[in-house]
């Protein structure tokens, strides 16, 4: 049920992530699209703005003054017109002279309104003459270039551009048929756009009748990128802090589950522990009741000592218990006293004597050092010693081998006990000092604990701004590292 409940979470987890990709992907796609558009509206106007200034400069360059008006000797006159017409020759160059005392009111304004309207605002002397020398003439690919980029760079717009021209005599009318027809097909002036491609075509731009001109860009999407940058933030950002809240809240949900095994394992081990004293003290009273424990006294005082013993380990279990509760509101709190690292652990060995003997235990104590004297709470440092040799014993076979090694660097002491007991699996060894914790060993109460005695070393030491760790291989023991600051 659990399991089926975390992959449903997990499910729509996982889903709710993904169509928040896809709709930020089709946001940026749109941003992007957008911005392709606008880049390549703005280079189209750019790019004709360009060729028409170069017309238009070329074009004035051709209105060259003359000196005096000798036309009438070589020219045939229309005395109602100031357009003197001269007939072209054999030479592909055809000049037209125009004399501004008649500019207003006759034909120049009708055949050449462009020019006509140049030269009304210009401050031209009356009675001048000048010549206008229309030839094939077209644009230099090189020229277009080079005002292209000052066009550009003025913009900040650093792309790479090629300029490609094209030539086309204008169509021709076919009246061979009655409908009316065009033997040429017609120039398109736009040209298909991919959007996703490297390459931006502007429109032709006509230079005259023939000529024509456009530009292809290059390398562009880095201003494409820069220009979309805040959305593209905008959409990472969103993305990881959706993500992490996702996680931290499955990891909560995990955790939370976790919390729940472990209390309910913890609840069937205590339940299991306080039940066996009460029972055994039961039993021992019931004994006296119905052997007339009274007129025994020897088997009294036995039964009286197993009860108490059994009372006693009950105090111990219940104390650990409260103790755990006040630690987790306030943290572990103690009397600084002067403490003999070495002198401490010789008294935990020698209380622990009969245990260790009646299990057949073979412990080493070594020392390296001299200095072993430290700042603490002797009571909370006595009762991780006893703890660790007491899982030294619990969590190894038949005749347990412990060895114990204290030492003395230059600013902290260092406690190894070391056993060659069943070892701890690497996955385990970080959790062994989590509350209620107990490694997994397939009866959950083939060994008596209650998942409380490393998580209150680990408290312990913290208190005394020390550290400790364990290094273990199953089926190798396991080793508990504890380094103390000097007092």
């Amino acid at each position: 049920m659990k399991k089926n409940k975390n992959r449903l979470a997990l499910l729509l987890i996982i889903s709710s992530i993904a169509l928040l990709l896809a709709l930020q992907a089709f946001w940026l796609s749109n941003s992007y699209e957008k911005a392709y558009f606008d880049l390549r509206r703005e280079t189209n106007g750019l790019f004709r703005s360009t060729i028409m200034a170069m017309r238009d400069s070329l074009f004035t360059q051709s209105i060259l003054p003359i000196a005096g008006d000798t036309l009438d000797n070589v020219m045939e006159r229309n005395p109602m017109d100031s357009l003197w017409r001269g007939r072209p020759g054999e030479t592909s160059q055809v000049r037209v002279y125009i004399n501004t005392q008649n500019v207003k009111g006759d034909s120049v304004g009708e055949i050449l309104k462009p020019l006509a309207g140049k030269l009304r605002t210009r401050q031209f002397t009356v009675g001048r003459s000048f010549m206008i020398q229309l030839t094939p003439d077209s644009l230099s690919i090189d020229s277009i270039n080079f005002h292209f980029t000052k066009v550009l760079k003025k913009n900040h717009l650093d792309v790479a551009f090629k300029v490609r021209g094209g030539k086309q005599l204008p169509p021709q009318v076919d009246f061979t048929k009655r409908h009316f027809r065009l033997n040429e097909p017609q120039w398109e002036d736009s040209l298909p756009q991919r959007i996703y491609s490297n390459s931006i075509y502007s429109d032709w731009v006509r230079f005259d009748p023939i000529n024509r001109y456009s530009v292809i860009l290059s390398d562009f999407r880095s201003i494409i990128v820069k220009q979309i940058a805040p959305q593209i933030l905008f959409s990472v950002f969103l993305t990881l802090l959706t993500t992490v809240a996702f996680v931290v809240m499955y990891r909560n949900i995990r955790a939370q589950q976790k919390l729940m095994e472990l209390k309910n394992d913890f609840i069937s081990n205590i339940t299991h522990e306080l039940k066996t004293p009460v029972t055994t003290v039961g039993v021992a009273l019931e004994a006296i009741k119905n052997f007339k424990g009274q007129n025994n006294p020897e088997l009294t005082t036995e039964y009286l000592d197993i009860a108490q013993n059994e009372l006693n380990r009950l105090n111990i279990l219940t104390d650990k218990i409260l103790k755990t509760a006040i630690f987790d509101d306030k943290g572990v709190e103690f009397n600084s006293e002067p403490v003999d690292l070495n002198q401490l652990v010789s008294q935990v060995l020698g209380s622990m004597k009969l245990l260790l003997d009646k299990q057949k235990a073979k412990v080493e104590f070594k020392t390296e050092g001299s200095d072993f004297n430290l700042i603490g709470g002797a009571t909370h440092l006595t009762s991780v010693v006893y703890n660790l040799l007491d899982n030294a014993l619990k969590y190894s076979l038949a005749e347990p081998q412990i060895s114990i090694l204290l030492q003395e660097n230059k600013d902290t002491i260092t406690l190894r006990i070391k056993d060659k007991g069943i070892g701890i699996a690497s996955e385990y060894k970080k959790k062994v000092f989590e509350k209620f914790f107990r490694v997994p060993t397939g009866d959950v109460h083939n060994i008596k604990g209650y998942g409380l005695g490393l998580s209150y070393v680990d408290s312990v030491i913290r208190s005394h701004k020390g550290t400790i760790e364990v290094e273990s291989e199953p089926g190798k023991g396991s080793e508990f590292i504890i380094r103390l600051p000097k007092s």
